[in-house]
Order: C-alpha cells, then sequence, then structure tokens
C-alpha cells in the first residue's frame, strides 16, 4: 500500500512539474478535476505515509507534549535535512497547484504553507512521542526550509542559489539491514550530503567567458561521520562542481520536467573534501 501509495504521488508530481514548466501566465484558470485528484492523491499518501511514521518511528509509549531541544544531534546533518524536506515538499505542492491551474504567485504561497504545515505536523507528533519529543531546532529548520522558494520569488537574484541533496548508504545502514534492523535511510545521516549550490553566472556580468558552460554550477556540502562513536565523529565540508540541468535549453518539455526534478539533487561530480586536518581530492563525490 505505501509503496503504492508513494510510486502514485511520485508520478502526480511529475506529470504536476511536467505542466508547470511547460509555461504558463500568473493568471487563475482553476480545474476543478485535478484538484479532487490531487486532493485525494494527497490524502491518501499522507494517510499512508502515516502509518508508516508510526511503525518506523512511533512505536512505542506515548507521553504529555513536551519540547525537547536537539540541536546537537547528529551534527546538526538533521536541521540541514528538516530544511531540504520542507523546500523539497514546498516545490512539490507548488508545481502541484501550477497543474491544477492557481497563478503561479498563488501556487508558491499555498505550496510553502502545506510544506510547512506536514513538516510540522511530523514534528507535533513526535511532541507526543516518549523518546523524542517536539525539536524547536527541527521546527525552526522547517520553517527556513520552506521559506526559501518565497523568497526565491520576492528576490529573483535568490534563484541562483538552491539547496540540493545527495545520499550513498553508510556502512553501518547496511551493517544494520543486514543485521535485520528496522531501520529507515532518512535517518541514516552518515550517508547524507547537503549542499547550497550557486550558479556563478549571474557574477560575471552578461557576458561569461564561452569556456564555462551555462550548466556548470558550484556547491558547498555538509556530511558527518563516525556519528555513533562520541569521541570520533566529524564534520565533512565539501567544495564541489554542481549541474544546473534547468540551464540546459531544449525544447522538449518532458526534459525541462526531467532537469527541473533532478535540479533538486547532488549528483556526483568533481570536489574537494576537507575532513579533519585532510584534504581530499574526489573526482566523485
Amino acid at each position: 500500500m505505501i509503496r503504492s501509495a508513494v510510486v502514485v504521488i511520485m508520478l502526480i508530481g511529475f506529470f504536476s512539474v511536467s505542466w508547470a514548466v511547460a509555461g504558463q501566465d500568473d493568471s487563475t484558470h482553476v480545474l476543478p478535476g485535478r484538484i479532487v485528484l490531487l486532493s485525494a492523491i494527497t490524502v491518501g499518501t499522507v494517510t499512508a505515509v502515516h502509518l508508516y511514521q508510526a511503525r518506523a518511528w512511533w512505536e512505542g509509549p506515548r507521553a504529555p507534549f513536551r519540547f525537547e531541544n536537539d540541536w546537537v544531534y547528529a551534527l546538526n546533518i538533521d536541521k540541514l535535512g528538516h530544511a531540504y524536506g520542507a523546500y523539497t515538499l514546498s516545490h512539490l505542492f507548488t508545481y502541484s497547484m501550477d497543474w491544477s491551474g492557481f497563478s503561479h504567485s498563488t501556487s508558491i504561497y499555498y505550496g510553502s504553507v502545506l510544506g510547512l504545515a506536514y513538516q510540522l505536523y511530523v514534528e507535533v507528533e513526535d511532541g507526543f512521542h516518549q523518546e523524542y519529543g517536539f525539536s524547536p531546532g527541527d521546527a525552526f529548520s522547517d520553517v527556513i526550509g520552506a521559506a526559501i522558494p518565497l523568497a526565491q520569488e520576492r528576490f529573483p537574484v535568490l534563484k541562483n542559489f538552491a539547496l540540493k541533496w545527495s545520499y550513498y548508504p553508510s556502512t553501518e545502514y547496511v551493517d544494520a539491514l543486514r543485521g535485520g534492523s528496522g531501520r529507515v535511510f532518512i535517518d541514516d545521516y552518515q550517508g547524507q550530503t547537503y549542499y547550497i549550490t550557486m550558479d556563478p553566472h549571474f557574477l560575471m556580468g552578461d557576458h561569461p567567458p564561452w569556456w564555462i558552460p551555462p550548466w556548470l554550477g558550484v556547491g558547498f556540502g555538509l556530511a558527518a561521520r563516525d556519528l555513533q562513536n562520541t569521541e570520533a565523529r566529524r564534520r565533512l565540508y565539501i567544495f564541489s562542481l554542481d549541474y544546473n540541468f534547468t540551464r540546459i535549453e531544449t525544447e522538449s518539455s518532458l526534459l525541462r520536467s526531467v532537469f527541473t526534478v533532478l535540479d533538486h539533487f547532488h549528483l556526483p561530480a568533481p570536489g574537494l573534501v576537507l575532513d579533519g586536518s585532510t584534504v581530499k581530492l574526489r573526482l566523485v563525490y
């Protein structure tokens, strides 16, 4: 059930992106059929994900609502995850509302509201769990992530920056799965890297050098290692090349849709990794 729901929402999200990036004016032509379809899918998906999370995270005794500060948890990588989650959900809701015929200004506002609402719902559920509690740090990160699309709309220069995510399963996560542990990859913080990326062309004026492709960008990433060892855990800082797929010109609406989706992820690229006092050059990171 859960896998089917995830597949369906991904397909609807993809077709929403397809319609949104095809180009429309900022006027409202609401299509009731699409609104009903997306509403039904959203309710069904949220319900399925809730059931999944109830088994993956919220099993165990409930408790009175409480706050629990965890700013240093996972060396703050989880806070970046919350910001990225709200940022990405806000874009997905925006694309979906664009597809439903709302004006883009309306879509991006309510898309951010809905993205934040879902993230905060998860925080409230955590607040009633005996082990977790409501994390102000997580909620703050959610607000920041959901606010970024609004800020980019208000200040277009910010569209040259983006949040991106990359993931490669850590050894600890793979070993846990082999050992029969029911861990969730979202909690595999050692396998995750979060990036702030930039398209540098806006700094080069109207005539950037011909040898710098329009799709080439740069990124600054943050990761963590050895989180299970309090004494050895550390942050990794990554300076990497990045790809701005939406800067690639194409007449194909399908390719534009694919590029829009890909621009939410950092794909392997050459970079420098600062690990403690060691600097490593990686051709692929």
